[in-house]
């Protein structure tokens, strides 16, 4: 019997990461939920920059229909939320889940981490939408 050697798809990462995931959601390592929980963030808005492909997180501490609610995790092992039609919205493919590093950021954004161009849907490409059964449509 011969044995292969399996390659992990995915590389832990030590540092600050988010993990954008199959289930539209963006879950936070526990490097960076140590610095959300130390910063007692609950609510965030979620921030866009098409040209530079950019996503920032600015802590609100007001109520807001736009804001995000942090969920976190047991023994602060992880935090995130839903954002599947923000994923809809920046024609993001999903298809995998793909994490990032993210940085600090200063003032009001707490922090910020930028999506690889290949990330993105291409005009045309089927989407894969999840909830029941599996189904394609087209973006």
């Amino acid at each position: 019997m011969s044995y292969e050697i399996f390659t992990r798809k995915t590389r832990k990462m030590s540092g600050p990461s988010v993990t954008l995931n199959v289930y539209g959601r963006m879950q936070f390592n526990k490097a960076a939920t140590l610095r959300l929980e130390k910063d007692a963030v609950e609510n965030v808005l979620l921030l866009w920059d098409k040209d530079s492909r950019k996503v920032a997180l600015r802590v609100i501490t007001k109520k807001d229909p736009r804001a995000y609610r942090i969920a976190y995790g047991k023994n602060s092992n992880g935090a995130g939320f839903s954002t599947k039609t923000f994923f809809d919205h920046i024609r993001l493919n999903y298809s995998e889940s793909r994490s990032l590093p993210v940085e600090f950021g200063e003032g009001d954004v707490l922090l910020e981490f930028q999506i690889p161009e290949d990330a993105f849907l291409t005009p045309g490409q089927p989407v894969l939408v999840r909830g029941g059964r599996k189904e394609v449509k087209t973006a």
